[in-house]
Parts: C-alpha cells; structure tokens; sequence
C-alpha cells in the first residue's frame, strides 16, 4: 500500500529526539511491505537522513514554524514565523497531492490532518494520531471551531488514534453529545511506538565515571509544567550516596540551578536522545513529576531499559502503574518524590 505519514515533528538526522516516535511508526509500515513516503519540516541546516532506502522523505519548507521545542513555543516568541506555517500546509498538501497516496497517517489533528491531510487526499484513507499538544491546542480554541475541525474529519472514513485515554476523556468532555459519540465510534487508544537503540555500552561508562553510589535521572524541558524544580528539591532531602541528573535545558536554567541547595545535582543540558537514554539506563531510577504529558514517552523508555520510575499522577500513569509495578506513583511533593526515590533504591 503507498502511505503518506505528515507530520509537523521528525527526526532531523541520527540521534535527534524530535518526533523519533514518528519515525518509529513510520518504520514499522515500511517493515510491514508498504511504500511509505513522509511528509515532513526541512531541517534548518543540512544533515543525513535517517532512513535512506528505507523511507522517502520529503523535507518541506515552513520558515522556522516548527522545530524544538515545539510549534507552539517558536510561534509565541515570533508570531512572523505564522506564515512559515501557512506556506508548510500549502505544500505539504501540493505533495500530497502528487503522491496520490492510499492511507495517510497524520500525526497531530491540527495542522496534518486539518487541514492538510482533507484537502490533499481526500479520498485516502485517513489515520490521525493525537499525541497531546495538539489537544491541548483544541481545547483552547472556541467551541464553534473546535467542534468544526472534528466534525469535518469524522465526517468521513478519519480514524483518531490517541496516545493516551485521558486524551480522548478529555476532548469527548467538551463535545456535544453527537459528536461524542462519534469521536468514540471512531477512535481508539495506543501509545506511540518507541524504538529505543542498544546503550548498555555508554550506560556502563556513564555509571563507572560517576562519583556516587546511586544515580538518579530527570528529563524535561525547564519549563513549569514538567516540574523539574520538584526533583530538584527533593535531591537536596536524598541520602548523600545518591546524585540527581537533570537532562534538559529551557528558559527556567538559572531558576532551578539555585535550588540545588546540597549541591547535589548535575545539569547536564540539551543532549543527543541516544545520550539522554545512556543516564536513564544508568540510573537506578528515573524520576518524573510533570504534570503536562498525558503518555510520557520518557517513562515508557525508562521501563523499556528495565529503569525504575518514580513519577506524580497525570495523564494515564495510574493506568500505567497499576499494570506495571515498576511505576511507583508519589505525591507532588519534594519530600514524597524523595522518599520514592529512596524506597526504588532499598534504603
């Protein structure tokens, strides 16, 4: 079958964490037999691709609109980059067009299935996927307009595949009845593929150059809702033989670096996803407050790499916990992130 995955967010060369979810899936459809082509932002700067021979990909131009970290974000700070947008959904759809293809896969209902996906293969067959950002951005536009998007896409054949339940609870409890149950005979819940590569290697260095018994590991933007000022007060409560590793960088940097009161954290910033799978694979836990994601992904890499997790309740993690006693849910709290932590480590 020819398959044309759109997406606002992929993977820029080998190692980028932007979208590797994408490719994932993306990759999974090609190991099934079907010709996938992908639909996607150019990179700012020239890079290999990822998948030659594998994939085709189609880097489109959209004037900085998209990128880390995230089309929300670089909007806010240059609403100029709008028209970067706009010109991305014009091409995106003249591309489709010409692909003619059998099935799209649109990853994030706005703009990749609305508008791109209905306008450019309109007779295809359309898979949505809704990761989190892209409801977040539904919930806060008008009822009127909210309620037009999805109507237009349930209209017809649209599948919306959620990554998360409290992603679909949540968007089905602002809809009219009619349109709930719509939403609800045309959707379904699974969590985004994941391909986490082999890092035992680096993990093993990562633990032999440490300088403390015990590792502990945060990943996350520094932004507010992922709360990364939480593991960080609760690293200055740890016993002395264990250290906080945070991996991330953001506009909260110097804030949070004050907390750090016991001197007990390393802030190791933005790195490569294969480095940033290294420390969680090297850690004894991973620790996880934020409140924003509905289906951390970073969670699901910890579990994958057998890494314990200690994380506050959002989203489907209770879900999650109750199937996997590997996710040990506290309190929001310095104090019960920090007693997770030591109870993940048997002290």
């Amino acid at each position: 079958m020819r398959i044309a995955v759109v997406t606002t967010s992929y993977p820029c060369y080998p190692g980028d964490g932007a979208g590797h979810f994408v490719r994932a899936e993306a990759l999974e459809l090609a190991s099934q037999g079907h010709e996938v082509q992908v639909i996607a932002p150019a990179p700012e700067h020239p890079h290999a691709e990822c998948d030659p021979g594998v994939l085709r990909l189609w880097s489109t131009p959209h004037g900085g609109a998209f990128g880390w970290p995230g089309a929300v974000s670089r909007l806010s700070a240059h609403p100029w980059r709008a028209a970067g947008a706009v010109a991305f959904m014009t091409l995106a759809r003249a591309r489709l067009r010409s692909l003619c293809p059998e099935r799209v896969v649109a990853h994030w209902i706005v703009p990749c299935a609305h508008p791109i996906a209905l306008s450019g293969a309109p007779d295809a067959e359309l898979q949505v996927v809704a990761h989190g950002a892209d409801v977040r951005a539904l919930l806060r536009l008008p009822a009127v307009v909210r309620q037009r998007i999805l109507a237009s896409l349930l209209q017809g054949n649209a599948h919306i595949r959620f990554v998360a339940h409290a992603l679909r609870d949540s968007l089905a409890a602002v809809l009219p009845d009619s349109l709930r149950q719509r939403l609800a005979a045309q959707s379904s819940v699974r969590p985004a593929s994941l391909g986490v590569p082999d890092v035992s290697e680096r993990a093993r260095a990562l633990r032999r150059a440490c300088n403390k018994p015990i590792m502990v590991t945060a990943v996350g933007r520094m932004v507010p809702s992922k709360r990364i000022d939480l593991a960080i007060s609760a690293a200055n409560l740890l016993h002395p033989s264990v250290h906080l590793n945070v991996v991330g960088d953001g506009p909260e940097l110097r804030r949070l670096r004050a907390l750090d009161q016991a001197g007990n954290v390393t802030f190791l910033g933005q790195v490569q996803r294969d480095e940033a799978l290294a420390w969680i694979a090297a850690s004894e836990v991973l620790v996880h407050a934020s409140c924003a994601e509905a289906a951390p992904t970073v969670v699901r890499e910890a579990r994958t790499l057998g890494t314990p997790v200690v994380a506050c309740a959002a989203g489907d993690l209770e879900r999650w916990a109750t199937e996997d006693p590997g996710i040990r849910l506290v309190r929001a709290t310095p104090r019960d992130i920090a007693h997770g932590v030591h109870a993940c480590c048997g002290m």
